[in-house]
């Protein structure tokens, strides 16, 4: 499959049951297919039989609001099922992705297995690293469903700063956004009942800034690890380096001309998204990028785009990545089973 279509990633879901959800079952013989194939493996780590049955008990209950949402996931089931999908990445020797990283469970379940020599990514996104779980207590129903998400910000006030601090010291590895915006009007889908609340924020506009504030601008990593979490490792990873990735002779010309001393202030009255709601609202950021430049032509400038549909290009994704699989490659030859030969009894 991915020869063909240039696909070199596949995402599983352990949660959204009768949905999305693949059972272990399934979800063990998927990866030992991505490693067959060469393809990378990522994962949505949440437990969804137990969700789906505290759905039910917070319904019954007459907990129907956004606050319903993060009371029926809470953090030790993201903890809990990173924890076994990396267990059974390492038993199928398989490498694996684990997007949007909430809590510090997950992330720690992440660097304890890579730890033991797994090939394991960790991936938290923008607004983990700024919001946490307090907004869907807020009395104003429209603004604590904006912010629903799966899995959902952390009730802990402090795991912002720590995500942010695993980013700096490599236990997680690059930033992304998982952004899927609904309107205010779209989210009132679930006004009378919490599981049906589109699930999504905003972030793709903004990660940059947000990252950089609390990244760059707070003292806890340099420019360097900002460019590596923001750009280089993805690229690495996927298989894009150093087309992408890196400014280079023969790399592809995309740049960002990034103002350090700018600042800017975050909201939904000014931002490009098709969305009435900025989970950034008020927020003030340093760092603001001034032009942007895709395989050499000027498509960002002052705050205006400058883009023609049907200018991009698909790249197709070689798989077997080396940064990806070395490791797995020779795992698989200094960990073969063993076949004890015996004598035949008399």
């Amino acid at each position: 499959m991915n020869s063909f279509l240039g696909i070199n990633s596949l995402k599983f879901f352990l949660a959204y049951k009768n949905v999305f959800m693949v059972n272990d079952d399934e979800f063990f013989q998927g990866l030992k297919k991505c490693r067959e194939i060469g393809a990378l493996a990522r994962v949505h780590a949440e437990n969804g039989n137990v969700i789906a049955e505290k759905q039910k008990e917070l319904l019954a209950m007459g907990i129907t609001g956004p606050e319903g949402h993060t009371q029926s996931r809470p953090e030790e089931l993201e903890a809990e099922a990173t924890n076994r999908a990396c267990i059974m990445a390492s038993q199928a020797n398989c490498p694996l992705y684990v997007v949007h990283v909430m809590s510090k469970g997950a992330a720690s379940a992440i660097a304890y297995h890579r730890s033991k020599g797994n090939v394991i990514f960790g991936e938290p996104i923008a607004a983990g690293l700024v919001c946490d779980g307090s907004h869907y207590y807020n009395k104003n129903w429209e603004h604590s469903a904006a912010f629903v998400l799966s899995p959902p910000l952390s009730r802990d006030p402090t795991t912002p700063s720590a995500l942010m601090d695993l980013l700096a010291c490599g236990q997680l590895h690059l930033t992304a956004t998982d952004n899927c915006t609904f309107t205010c009007k779209q989210k009132q889908l679930g006004r009378t009942d919490f599981t049906k609340i589109p699930n999504g924020v905003n972030g793709v506009e903004d990660r940059m800034s947000v990252v950089w504030e609390k990244g760059v601008h707070s003292g806890k990593i340099d420019p360097m690890r900002f460019v590596a979490i923001t750009s280089t490792t993805a690229a690495r990873i996927f298989n894009l380096y150093p087309r992408k990735g890196r400014i280079a002779v023969g790399s592809d010309a995309d740049v960002v001309i990034w103002n350090p001393d700018a600042t800017r202030t975050i909201s939904a009255a000014t931002h490009h998204h098709a969305h009435d709601y900025n989970i950034f609202e008020g927020m003030t950021v340093h760092g603001v990028p001034e032009m942007t430049i895709s395989r050499g032509a000027v498509v960002w400038e002052n705050g205006k785009l400058n883009v023609q549909p049907g200018t991009g290009k698909f790249i197709a994704l070689a798989p077997n990545c080396n940064y990806v699989f070395s490791a797995i490659k020779a795992r698989a030859k200094t960990n073969k089973p063993i076949c004890v030969l015996r004598d035949v009894d008399c």
